[in-house]
């Protein structure tokens, strides 16, 4: 039995280039389509993130108007500290920052994946290390 050598993409004959074209292309459609719905899944959780953080103030501003007539109006005794409110805040809206930040990272990369397949960059990257 024959050892098969290794050979480079230059050295193979029309019809295993054009094979190998097929299954690289094959590959880089799979992989754009991949990034394209993954990009999509991402931008909406950075929507949704945007959304909770929105809500969070709504919340916070009729959370402090609602105890501040409950007092008024003797319903409940006490006094608000607003500062634990803050603290709790200011922890939640690191961690979404945080958290957003990753995901807007990652979209990034998503973009970037998606425009060298687009633009062909890919593809020659590819060929060039098929030749390597």
């Amino acid at each position: 039995m024959e050892k098969d050598e290794i050979r480079t993409y230059d050295e193979l004959e029309d019809d295993e280039k054009e094979v190998l074209d097929a299954f690289r292309q094959m590959k880089l459609i799979s992989d754009y389509n991949k990034f394209k719905l993954y990009k999509f899944k991402v931008e909406d959780l950075i929507n949704d993130y945007e959304q909770l953080k929105k809500l969070r103030e709504v919340i916070q501003v009729k959370y402090f108007s609602i105890y501040e007539e409950l007092v008024t109006e003797e319903l409940i005794e006490g006094e608000l500290d607003a500062s634990v409110w803050g603290i709790t805040r200011e922890h939640e809206t690191e961690t979404w920052d945080s958290e957003l930040q990753l995901m807007s990272e990652i979209k990034t990369n998503f973009d970037i994946a998606i425009k060298m397949i687009e633009s062909g960059e890919a593809e020659q990257s590819i060929i060039d290390a098929e030749n390597w």
